[in-house]
């Protein structure tokens, strides 16, 4: 209970400072101006950082006095030394000053990199170093290329309102709750506790709609206190630069994913890194229909669960733990996939265009290929793991040496058996967005014949003696599972995200049929058509109450009156193409009675077939 202490602090100054600060921007014209290049409409008052920042320090100068010798009952343990919070706060304290000046006279990307690297030299010499005792000659550069990405990514995530200080918050808390499962917790986790304070205190003001901005003073305060304090907890995994990096990389992925997703479609774009835009994830998310809210807490949640797995890492084995975290980065691989694909709206819907419309369709060429050979690699990888899972799934504990060098030996050729029938049989050919039952039964047929042939490889090379007939079928029951869910993520992440979007003006559709469901699919996928079904009329009395799509079919045509009034519907879409002209004729009064549009699907085979 007396961590609590560490975060009521710094929450209470963060939350009573932020609106005095906010006066004081708005007198002082300390204000962000609506820009082609920014998300926000309305100016907004800057200089949220210096709450953030004073919110922070404050606390934390109080504190090193206790740090050598703390008096009983505080929970300082020991880890760490005083000069590794000194470079903490004398690093953090010259980007804060940074970050004024870049908020008021607007510096050159260049300027403000050479003052992230100048305040990374500070931690290191402050002994902040990554913990690679077996690699002492790459150790300071990468720590120094560390912290660097890790505060150009909280300066590049500050794009959208609540973002940076939400995520802050969650990456803070997350390291400081990694820190008590160590075997010696060590006193940088309680700096996490006090960032995170600082962080949720500023976030009632930022949050959607915004009423201050933290600025660059406040997203690279917080990202550099954030990779510094990262560095310091890595001291407690020291076997190597895996799991040196394992848990900051899962805790900060969100701002991670973000930097690397906007950088590669700028350099693909052939853009600079540094120039805004409104290309970030969270753009992307609002593009296919999500609130800017929804957006935010979406992430928030991304957040927390990789938070949670390298919590884990302390718990369970560095097996378990690995094998979910590398499906995780598999999903956000996915995720970023499905947001690329987005672009084409996202330049339909803002007023700048990075590019014409033939430089996309390259980009998208690009993108495909550069899909392609990730996807190999992600087979490759489920295939590893599926296999190798296998093995302790089937032995648990008491899998012995000769079984380890048993799955060590052919490993190799289960890889490259797998990986050449999947290729054989098209499992990159398809198109995520539009898989169907006959592209998963494809899938279970690729994994079962990639199953057979490696049992008859092994048989033949091997003679099959001392392997465990059960491995190879739980293998193929992970590998069937990783490879059809990787595949219908893209299509689920899509309906998803639907769901969560802002609704479009109500139609009834008239037809529960085939052509119905068509509709309802194709209204689903393509959010730019600006349609919510709220449900299906039908003549069959039997079909009411039966969901098609997720959309229920309401009742037959003598309803229709009651529910347009009902649902305050805009338009009915006729999904029947061979409708009597009596029957459309009554839809058309109808329509015509209560200011409605409608609209008849026609059949591929009409002869006059033009559009929807």
């Amino acid at each position: 209970m007396q961590y609590i202490v560490y975060f009521i602090i710094p929450f209470g100054i963060s939350l009573v400072l932020t609106p005095l600060v906010r006066a004081l921007a708005l007198r002082k014209g300390f204000v962000a101006y609506p820009r082609a290049d920014r998300w926000h409409k309305h100016p907004t008052a800057l200089l949220g950082g210096v709450g953030i920042y004073l919110a922070a320090v404050i606390p934390a100068l109080f504190t090193l006095k206790y740090y050598s010798s703390p008096p009983p009952g505080l929970p300082h343990q020991g880890g760490g030394t005083i000069q590794n919070i000194l470079g903490l706060l004398i690093g953090g304290s010259f980007l804060f000053v940074v970050g004024l000046a870049d908020d008021k006279f607007h510096l050159k990307p260049y300027t403000k990199l050479f003052c992230q690297i100048i305040a990374g030299c500070i931690a290191v010499t402050s002994g902040t170093i990554l913990a690679l005792p077996k690699e002492p000659f790459i150790a300071i550069p990468l720590t120094l290329l560390w912290i660097v990405l890790v505060t150009n990514a909280f300066n590049l995530l500050d794009n959208i309102d609540g973002l940076a200080g939400g995520i802050a918050g969650i990456s803070a808390f997350m390291l400081f709750i990694s820190s008590l499962g160590a075997i010696n917790p060590t006193d940088t986790g309680v700096y996490g506790l006090i960032l995170a304070g600082a962080a949720f205190g500023f976030l009632p003001y930022n949050f959607n709609p915004a009423k201050i901005f933290m600025g660059d003073s406040g997203s690279m305060f917080l990202g550099f206190s954030l990779a510094v304090i990262s560095i310091l907890e890595t001291h407690r995994h020291i076997s190597g630069l895996f799991t040196a990096l394992f848990i900051p990389v899962l805790i900060l992925s969100v701002p991670i994913f973000d930097t690397l997703f906007v950088s590669i479609l700028r350099k693909l774009q052939g853009r600079s890194v540094f120039e805004g835009g409104k290309d970030h994830t969270s753009h992307h998310l609002v593009a296919i229909g999500l609130s800017q809210r929804k957006t935010v807490i979406l992430l928030y949640a991304i957040s927390i669960i990789f938070g949670l797995i390298a919590i884990l890492y302390s718990q369970l084995s560095i097996f378990a733990v690995s094998i979910a975290a590398f499906l995780g980065v598999a999903l956000l691989f996915y995720f970023g996939v499905f947001l690329s694909d987005s672009m084409a709206l996202l330049k339909k819907n803002t007023k700048e265009q990075y590019k014409p419309a033939e430089e996309v369709t390259v980009l998208a060429g690009v993108l495909l290929h550069k899909r392609r050979a990730v996807e190999l690699l992600m087979d490759m990888g489920f295939i590893c793991i599926a296999y190798t899972a296998s093995y302790y799934l089937r032995f648990e504990k008491g899998m012995l040496p000769a079984n380890l060098q048993l799955m060590k030996e052919s490993l190799p050729w289960i890889v490259l058996i797998k990986m050449s029938i999947f290729f054989i049989f098209g499992l990159y050919r398809g198109a995520w967005r539009y898989i169907s039952v006959s592209d998963l039964v494809s899938i279970f047929r690729a994994v079962t014949l990639a199953s057979i042939g490696s049992i008859l490889f092994l048989t033949f090379w091997f003679r099959f003696q001392e392997y465990s007939r059960a491995i190879f079928i739980i293998d193929w029951f992970i590998l069937l599972f990783l490879t059809s869910a990787s595949r219908i993520s893209f299509r689920v992440l899509g309906e998803f995200l639907g769901r969560m979007g802002e609704k479009g003006k109500n139609v009834l559709i008239f037809g529960a049929g085939d052509v119905g469901e068509m509709v309802v699919r194709e209204i689903k996928r393509n959010k730019a058509l600006n349609y919510n079904p709220v449900g299906f009329i039908d003549d069959d009395p039997k079909k009411k109450g039966v969901r098609i799509q997720g959309v229920s079919v309401l009742g037959t045509r003598g309803k229709i009156r009651n529910l347009i009034q009902e649902n305050d519907v805009k338009e009915i879409i006729v999904a029947i193409p061979a409708i009597d002209v009596a029957d459309l004729s009554e839809i058309a009064k109808v329509c015509s009675e209560y200011g409605i549009s409608y609209r008849k699907v026609k059949g591929i085979l009409d002869e006059d077939s033009q559009s929807l």
